[in-house]
């Protein structure tokens, strides 16, 4: 929708909307790329792997990004904000992109801020000992760890079976579901971990659809079964499967 807006900026006849509005577009296009990293659903590349450790890395590294920019900006390099640097190289907007500058960083300072309150990392070493734990067992320093699951750690790190499996780089749910299964306080604390809801986008892509199936014209349908179509459409029935498990009927 920016970029639209952006392709009539000539309507506005004023510049300094204009710089702001290349900001715009461009930390817009970075959020909106986060936005997607973070959507389990249809992105291939979380398939498998969508637990809450992933989208913390995620946020982690556009905080990081953020402080990247920042320094950037300072040193008036806006390699990062394509639309942004349009204007910084075109003489005639030189010192009005000057001026936006001070915006700008404060405005990704501000960000981050936002980002770092909404989203609080773990400051208790013990706990993020365990996370760690959680995320790779065979790379954790046991004394930092709690008394209680010290010893587990030894056997499972000198699993070699385990340890085998976990650096083919099977997943972290399936390792502790179907691997860990004899380590009991490891295996409870790292499903309670992994079960965590990380993101709400597949409550919000439900009730999307069941505004779109349910509605005032339709307000009595029994919405369960198209429910269940809609929210399984990226799933691939297994045909195959499905036909060798029909009865063949015989005609007589």
């Amino acid at each position: 929708m920016l970029e639209r807006l952006y392709e009539l900026r000539e309507e506005f006849c004023n510049p300094k909307f204009e710089i702001r509005l290349a900001y715009l577009v461009d930390i817009f296009a970075h959020l909106n790329k986060l936005n997607l990293q973070l959507q389990g659903s249809r992105n291939t590349k979380l398939e498998g792997s969508a637990n809450i450790f992933v989208f913390e890395d995620k946020l982690r590294a556009f905080i990081c990004k953020l402080e990247l920019w920042v320094g950037k900006i300072e040193a008036t390099n806006y390699l990062a904000f394509p639309t942004l640097k349009t204007f910084s190289d075109d003489k005639n907007y030189s010192q009005i992109t000057a001026e936006i500058q001070q915006n700008v960083i404060h405005h990704l300072h501000e960000l981050k801020k936002e980002f770092t309150r909404y989203f609080p990392q773990f400051n208790d070493i013990e706990a993020e000992a365990v996370r760690k734990t959680i995320r790779n067992p065979f790379s954790v320093n046991v004394e930092e760890l709690p008394d209680e699951i010290q010893e587990e750690v030894i056997e499972l790190k000198n699993d070699s079976n385990c340890k085998d499996t976990f650096e083919s780089g099977i997943n972290l749910e399936k390792f502790w579901c179907q691997k860990a299964i004899s380590y009991n306080k490891l295996r409870h604390n790292a499903l309670r971990h992994l079960v965590i809801f990380s993101i709400t986008y597949l409550y919000e892509e439900g009730f999307s659809n069941l505004l779109l199936i349910k509605n005032k014209q339709r307000n009595r349908l029994d919405a369960t079964n198209d429910m269940r179509i809609a929210l399984s459409s990226s799933i691939s029935p297994r045909i195959s499967q499905l036909v060798d498990k029909m009865q063949a009927q015989k005609f007589h």
